[in-house]
C-alpha cells in the first residue's frame, strides 16, 4: 500500500468519525463555497533542520485537510483505485484547493516535527476537480448494468453463460458497475447462437460460426438505449471448446460497439421513470405536473399511466438523473413529495 493511499484512507476514518464536529461552512470570501477542517502533519527533523522539518510538516497538514475533504466526496474504492491521481491532481497543489489556514498547534516530538491547522478548502472547486477524475459512467448517473443472455449451440439451449462474462468484464472495464440483472438499472439482453462450421482442411481443428444479438434496455420504463448484430469464428481442437471460442469472438466484437452507443444514448437523453403514490385526483396531478414541467431541469413529462391512486410519468432532464430528481422535487414547496426510493433512472415518491 502507497504512502499516499494509506494518508488517503487514514483521513478518510478521521472524517467518517469527527467530521461533523469538524466541518462548517465559511464565508471568509462570498466567492467561494468553503469547507472548515482541522488536520496534522508531521515531518522527520533531519540533521537538526528544525526549519525544514516546520515547513514539511505545514505542508503535509495541508495535504492532510485536502485528503479529509476528498474522502468525504468520494468512495473509499475510488481513494484507493484513484490515489494516483488524486495525488498529482489536488493533495500535492494545496495551494490551489485551501483558500486559508491558521496553525493550531506546533510542537516537537521526538525525532518529529507536528502541525495541526484549521483549514478552509474551497468545497466547489475541489469538487469540481473531481468531477473530472470520474469515469464517463459515474458522470451518467451510474447506471447498475445486469446482463441476460441465452446460448444455444448447435440449435440446442446451453447452461453457459460465455459471453455474459466477456460483456461484463467489457463494461467493467469501460467504468460500468455490473450487477444482479434483476436489480439493474440497464439490462443486457438478447442471444448468442452458434453452430458447426467445417473441420475440412484445419489440420485436426474444428471450426464453428457464432451470431450475437443484444438489446440495452432501461428497467422500468423499457427503453431501449441501444441494439447491436454481430458474428465471429472459432476455432480449437473440438466442438465444445470452437463453439466457446465462437461466443466469445461474437460478444468481444459486439462489447464495444454496445459500450459506445449506451454511453451515446445516456449522454443525448435521460429519461427517469416517476412513480408517484398518492394522487387523490386528477386535478392532483395536473397540479403536479404543472409543476414539475416548470423545473428548469426537466425538458418535458408525460403521463404513462394513471389509476388507484398512483400515476407513472416519464420525466425527460436536461441533465441529472433520478438522484438529481428527486433532490429538486424536495426543495419545491409549492407541491411537496416525500421520496421513498431513487435508484439511477427510477424514482418512487408520493404527494404530500
Amino acid at each position: 500500500m502507497t504512502r499516499l493511499t494509506r494518508l488517503l484512507m487514514a483521513a478518510a476514518l478521521f472524517a467518517a468519525a469527527g467530521c461533523s464536529g469538524n466541518h462548517r461552512k465559511s464565508s471568509i470570501n462570498p466567492a467561494y463555497e468553503t469547507e472548515v477542517v482541522e488536520a496534522e502533519g508531521m515531518a522527520p527533523v533531519v540533521n537538526g533542520d528544525l526549519e525544514g522539518a516546520k515547513k514539511t510538516s505545514l505542508h503535509e497538514a495541508m495535504r492532510s485537510a485536502l485528503a479529509l475533504v476528498v474522502g468525504v466526496y468520494v468512495s473509499q474504492d475510488a481513494m484507493v483505485s484513484k490515489s494516483i491521481l488524486i495525488e498529482e491532481n489536488i493533495t500535492s497543489q494545496t495551494e490551489g484547493y485551501i483558500e486559508k489556514y491558521e496553525t493550531l498547534k506546533e510542537w516537537r516530538d521526538g525525532d518529529f516535527y507536528k502541525t495541526r491547522i484549521r483549514a478552509h478548502v474551497r468545497k466547489e472547486d475541489l469538487s469540481a476537480k473531481l468531477r473530472t477524475l470520474e469515469s464517463e459512467p459515474q458522470k451518467l448517473g451510474n447506471p447498475v448494468i445486469g446482463f441476460d443472455i441465452k446460448e444455444t449451440a448447435d440449435s440446442k439451449p446451453q447452461p453457459t453463460n460465455y459471453s455474459e462474462l466477456e460483456l461484463k468484464s467489457r463494461f467493467s472495464d469501460a467504468g460500468f458497475i455490473t450487477g444482479d440483472k434483476d436489480k439493474a438499472d440497464i439490462l443486457i439482453k438478447g442471444t448468442a447462437e452458434t453452430s458447426f462450421n467445417t473441420r475440412e482442411g484445419l489440420g485436426g481443428f474444428v471450426s464453428y460460426r457464432a451470431g450475437i444479438s443484444l438489446a440495452a434496455v432501461k428497467q422500468g420504463s423499457q427503453e431501449t438505449l441501444a441494439s447491436v448484430q454481430e458474428s465471429a469464428g472459432g476455432i480449437d481442437l473440438n466442438d465444445s471448446a470452437a463453439a466457446r471460442a465462437s461466443i466469445i469472438n461474437a460478444a468481444k466484437k459486439a462489447a464495444d460497439e454496445l459500450k459506445d452507443k449506451v454511453l451515446k444514448s445516456l449522454r443525448e437523453k435521460s429519461i427517469v421513470r416517476l412513480n408517484l403514490a398518492n394522487v387523490k385526483t386528477m386535478n392532483d396531478l395536473s397540479d403536479f405536473t404543472k409543476v414539475l414541467r416548470n423545473i428548469p431541469a426537466v425538458r418535458a413529462s408525460w403521463v404513462r399511466s394513471y389509476g388507484g391512486d398512483v400515476a407513472v410519468l416519464d420525466v425527460a432532464m436536461h441533465t441529472g438523473g433520478a438522484a438529481d430528481l428527486s433532490q429538486l422535487l424536495m426543495k419545491n414547496a409549492k407541491r411537496p413529495v416525500k421520496i421513498n426510493r431513487t435508484s439511477s433512472y427510477d424514482l418512487d415518491a408520493e404527494l404530500q
